[in-house]
């Protein structure tokens, strides 16, 4: 067998049983904090301009945009819902980028139209998941030297194989609907810190439901989608930088979804984490704030995006801008979503405090194929004479698998963001219904506890 008909073999034949229970806890932990985070985002402006052009659209009332209740066609709902999940970056990181806001959104659209239950959309969500992360474990991000969002390339072959098993596809139609979504593939760095970063996770969304439709409506497609010369891994990823058929035998063993994925504490990109909690790491120890500092030097990747903007002039910049990230922490001992606001962009305290600031960037032939894996290196010098160190690797970012955040903070993190949508009552009967989401026998009625 060719790697094509190998992945599309495992996403068929993977039962909910063969799911490791810990990978199980993982998964819905992330799918709760992901409805938290579209509710949010359900009233931020691209939300809002999202909303509006589905309405412009029409289209027949199958799912639920979260939040306003409007129903709509399976696809503009994965659209709508897929963005505002990305419209604050709150959503969870790691293993391709974005992979919970590309890959549950599809699934809660499909997934009430069909009545699936929540141990469906958990078996179909892992499946989606798990062929994203071993796609970009294996790729060494050579797609995002070359510009492309890996949330937007690799989240609709997640997104299509999600969908593709909840729709108890064949195998034949499976790798159909792969192939489908491989015409598919796109989404830009350069459009990082603007309204169409979070376009991207709609789009991916949207359009791995849209192959999986398509396939199982008879549209033919490439039978060998991964391993062509002129197919996906080739032409998006990378020309000879994997071993396919190896990767394809590995689907699934291990399960990489439980230790790819980090529930976001702050809500901006991801690459600012590690560098957040080693300074809020040396606050808390040092006890010091912005007026002690002298000065303060932060390591990044050559591929870091969080360097796209060095002076940011609105909140959707702030959030790729280590300076201002660093800055915002030193003067407020916090990053949240008050942070990225008009006025707080604007403020000439943490204007000043970001002239404190110098990154520090680790030239491509430096590293190997471990980017991103040992942490940005953070050096701050106080005015007192004392220079602190501290490095987070990625893998001990808070939220994470081997630092864990705590439910009961993931649990304060959804109350919040749902509550800037939903009324507390309405918070509260989310909450019950959607915890313990292995237990829900039926989406189409779950869902109506995520509406105003």
């Amino acid at each position: 067998m060719g790697a094509t008909e190998k992945i599309a073999k495992w996403i068929v034949e993977t039962s909910y049983e063969d799911i490791p229970p810990e990978v199980i806890e993982v998964a819905k932990q992330s799918c709760f904090d992901c409805l938290g985070v579209m509710l949010a985002g359900s009233v931020q402006p691209v939300g809002q301009i999202v909303q509006k052009y589905i309405t412009e659209q029409g289209g027949s009332p199958e799912a639920t945009l979260l939040g306003s209740g409007m129903r709509s066609s399976l696809s503009n709902t994965a659209l709508a819902n897929g963005t505002m999940g990305h419209a604050l970056d709150y959503d969870d990181f790691g293993g391709f980028g974005h992979p919970t806001v590309v890959t549950f959104p599809p699934l809660l659209a499909l997934g009430e139209k069909l009545g699936s239950s929540g141990r469906d959309v958990l078996e179909a969500y892992v499946t989606g998941v798990e062929l994203g992360v071993t796609l970009q474990q294996t790729t060494k991000y050579n797609q995002m030297a070359r510009g492309f969002h890996s949330t937007a390339v690799i989240g609709r072959m997640s997104s299509a194989a999600a969908c593709s098993k909840l729709m108890d596809l064949d195998q034949a139609t499976t790798t159909t609907a792969l192939a489908i979504a491989g015409s598919m593939a796109g989404g830009l760095i350069h459009n990082f810190g603007t309204m169409t970063k979070p376009l991207h996770a709609g789009l991916a969304s949207r359009d791995g439901l849209m192959a999986a439709q398509l396939a199982s409506m008879g549209m033919t497609a490439g039978d060998q989608i991964f391993e062509h010369p002129l197919g996906f891994a080739n032409t998006i990823l990378g020309e000879g930088i994997y071993d396919l058929n190896q990767m394809a035998d590995n689907l699934g063993n291990p399960y990489r979804t439980a230790e790819a994925l980090i529930i976001k504490k702050y809500p901006c990109c991801g690459g600012n984490h590690g560098m957040l909690d080693s300074i809020f790491s040396m606050m808390r120890e040092h006890e010091f704030n912005y007026e002690d500092v002298e000065s303060v030097e932060v390591g990044q990747s050559y591929l870091s995006v969080v360097m796209l903007y060095t002076e940011p002039d609105d909140e959707l910049k702030g959030k790729f801008s280590a300076l201002y990230n660093t800055a915002s922490a030193l003067v407020d001992g916090e990053v949240a979503i008050d942070t990225f606001t008009p006025d707080r962009i604007a403020n000439t305290t943490v204007k000043d405090t970001m002239d404190k600031v110098r990154l520090n960037v680790q030239a491509k032939w430096e590293q190997g194929s471990g980017d991103f894996l040992g942490g940005t290196p953070v050096t701050i010098r106080l005015k007192d004479g004392r220079v602190l160190e501290h490095t987070t690797p990625r893998d001990m970012i808070l939220g994470g698998y081997k630092n864990p955040w705590g439910f009961e903070n993931v649990l304060g993190k959804f109350r919040f963001n749902a509550g800037l949508a939903l009324s507390p009552d309405q918070v509260s009967t989310a909450v019950d219904t959607w915890v313990p989401m292995e237990e829900i026998s039926d989406l189409s009625q779950a869902v109506k506890t995520l509406v105003s």
